[in-house]
């Protein structure tokens, strides 16, 4: 796909779920391209333990994004009122 479909490409967000999208969650997460977000050593428990504690938290939320109906991207809101430094990496949820 080049630059100009990706403009014109349907893009979705749905809730992410811990269970069914954990294992894809942590193969993004622990990607060499994923080093910013420390999160390379983390195993697949710790993303689902992750996510679990971010869908129950009331003040943060995650979301699989869809490109083309196709798991592409990762979304997470926050409300920073609500978060210290440094809280909400996948080792430390």
């Amino acid at each position: 796909m080049d630059r100009l479909d990706r403009r014109s490409a349907d893009f979705t967000l749905r809730t992410l779920d811990p269970l069914t999208d954990s294992e894809l969650v942590h193969t993004w997460v622990t990607h060499p391209r994923a080093e910013h977000w420390m999160t390379r050593d983390a195993t697949l428990t710790d993303v689902e333990r992750a996510y679990m504690a971010i869908a129950a938290s009331g003040h943060r939320e995650a979301y699989l994004g869809l490109c083309e109906g196709v798991p592409s991207f990762l979304v997470e809101w926050y409300d920073l009122r609500e978060l210290s430094a440094g809280q909400g990496t996948c080792g430390e949820a």
